[in-house]
């Protein structure tokens, strides 16, 4: 990446406030609220993809549900992920403590640079 260039960032997150956070300081990031919407955007390349577990509103989600932050990790684990990711540092940031530990075991194995920040 060029020193000049501004890395490219995408943000999972269903909370308004955070998100409102998080792009007050990187104002240049996407923000995504879904699993989908999250899946269909990393068709794209990006610097740093950051992942929250729980989505819509709810908390302590079932991992194995398709409309969660797991779901993307799926994904991403697998064959349909394309090379333009694998550079990628990911940022598993859910408070979602259980959840995050398979997450950051799923992607670490599958190669992705990974990190858990809540």
């Amino acid at each position: 990446m060029d020193d000049e260039e501004s890395p490219r960032i995408l943000f999972l997150d269903d909370d308004e406030s955070r998100a409102a956070r998080f792009l007050k300081a990187h104002p240049d990031a996407v923000w995504v609220q879904t699993a989908d919407e999250c899946i269909r955007r990393l068709s794209e390349p990006w610097t740093v993809v950051h992942l929250d577990h729980d989505l819509g509103g709810e908390v302590f989600v079932d991992s194995s549900r398709t409309d969660c932050g797991m779901e993307v990790v799926r994904w991403l684990a697998g064959e349909q992920a394309g090379p333009h990711l694998k550079d990628a540092l990911i940022v598993v940031h859910t408070h979602n403590m259980n959840a995050a530990g398979g997450m950051v075991r799923t992607l670490r194995e599958a190669g992705y640079e990974t990190i858990y920040r809540p």
